[in-house]
């Protein structure tokens, strides 16, 4: 199956994407084109073929509160420490168990270095929607803030090591 990453537009059938996690589902649907509005970007993973929505993942600038963060992420940073978040990571249910989801927060972190690199940013935020969400983060180098299980962060710098990607 040969993949791709899109912006969100008009045109694609959303509809039936589904990916276990109705809130997600409804999200997508009902939510994201007004997200991107405010400041939202969301990003589809399609089947190159059908032009399927399989996936998908959106991101935001966001500023985390310094007294959050863990004491080597917010040393010596602002009162809110410039971040993007990773509002929004989903992939089709029918995908699930592939490692598509890793390929697929692969694409997310390179769309979010590229946008940190053009405006800054030191941290990337997750807010987790379940416990199974936050054990995958934790399994790609995110961490845990100690106030906040379900929030997880990791330094934009470390993701573009990781990715091999130039920093800043």
């Amino acid at each position: 199956m040969s993949l791709r990453i899109a912006p969100l537009a008009d045109g694609y059938d959303l509809a039936s994407f589904s990916c276990g996690q109705p809130a997600l589902d409804t999200w997508l649907r009902e939510h994201a084109q007004h997200a991107t509005r405010q400041g939202t970007r969301t990003y589809l993973l399609l089947e190159e073929r059908s032009e399927r929505v399989v996936g998908y993942f959106a991101i935001a600038p966001y500023l985390l509160e310094r007294e959050q963060a863990p004491r080597r992420v917010g040393r010596g940073a602002p009162l809110r420490i410039p971040a993007i978040l990773l509002a929004k990571l989903a992939l089709h249910e029918r995908l699930h168990g592939r490692g598509l989801g890793a390929e697929l927060l692969v694409q997310a972190l390179t769309v979010i270095v590229a946008a940190a690199r053009a405006a800054g940013g030191r941290v990337v935020v997750v807010d987790a929607i379940d416990e199974n969400a936050a054990n995958f983060s934790v399994a790609h180098d995110f961490e845990r803030l100690p106030n906040d299980q379900q929030r997880l962060i990791v330094k934009l710098s470390t993701v573009a090591q990781a990715l091999e990607l130039p920093w800043p």
